[in-house]
């Protein structure tokens, strides 16, 4: 073959190369969907290494670690109709308090129900236009405030959902696909910090909600939220979002 016709081989060849890199690139850049992760498949008695989970052509298996526990989790859905109830401790040297919630959300509108240590009922009710009506048992009155300075999952007196998300990747320590009360979730631990408090969180991977938190310090729990019944979704129908005198916010 002459210097020529080499040439040309050469030239075309590159050009075949590119022409799949770039068409390869292009797909992926291109396509509207992302790979959904796939979490293994969970046994409460296997250890991360023995589980495996079932893949297709489109999805991704992802191990939970320190490094990939946030893209996980906020890759989860969260349910956004459920009912569910919860229980908050705090301890302190000598004694420790406890008071419970219930909570409804639907369609971007949450009621919580939560009795205080004292006996006492508290009520909060959120809208999708972030307001937030509280009111005491036995009122027939509220007050309001934004819901920035007063979430739904403030108000159930649990971690928000976001503060997962929100951690510094540097001060998580711990991270993993764990059980909590039998069910699959994903767990995350902190570091300590400077104030010696250590925080674990446990969000459900059947649900998208965080349903368990604990503060530690000096490795003892001195609060801690823990779901009490399985999350019903979607909410109940018969739930009504009403004020205290009556007025209803949102019904089904």
């Amino acid at each position: 073959m002459n210097p020529k016709n080499r040439t040309r081989v050469a030239v075309l060849i590159a050009l075949i190369v590119v022409a799949a890199v770039f068409g390869s690139f292009a797909f992926t850049f291109f396509s509207n969907k992302t790979p959904p992760i796939v979490l293994p498949s969970f046994h409460p008695n296997s250890s991360q290494e023995d589980v495996s989970g079932s893949e297709d052509d489109h999805s991704q298996r992802v191990e939970v670690t320190k490094a990939t526990v946030q893209a996980v989790i906020a890759s989860l859905e969260r349910a956004g109709s459920y009912y569910r109830q919860m229980s908050v401790q705090t301890f302190w040297e000598g004694g420790s308090g406890t008071c419970s919630a219930q909570v409804w959300v639907d369609g971007g509108y949450t009621y919580v129900r939560r009795s205080m240590p004292s006996g006492q009922m508290r009520y909060f009710l959120s809208t999708p236009d972030n307001i937030v009506y509280y009111w005491y048992g036995g009122s027939s009155t509220w007050l309001t405030a934004p819901a920035g300075s007063l979430s739904a999952d403030l108000s159930q007196r649990i971690p928000t959902y976001e503060d997962v998300l929100a951690l510094d990747a540097e001060k998580i320590s711990a991270a993993g696909y764990d059980a909590y009360s039998e069910h699959p979730c994903i767990f995350v631990e902190t570091l300590q910090d400077q104030l010696g408090y250590v925080e674990r969180y446990w969000v459900s991977v059947d649900s998208g909600l965080l349903v368990a938190a604990q503060t530690l310090k000096d490795e003892k729990v001195i609060y801690s939220v823990n779901a009490t019944a399985p999350v019903q979704t979607p909410c109940p129908t018969d739930a009504v979002f009403s004020l205290p005198d009556g007025t209803v916010i949102h019904s089904f």
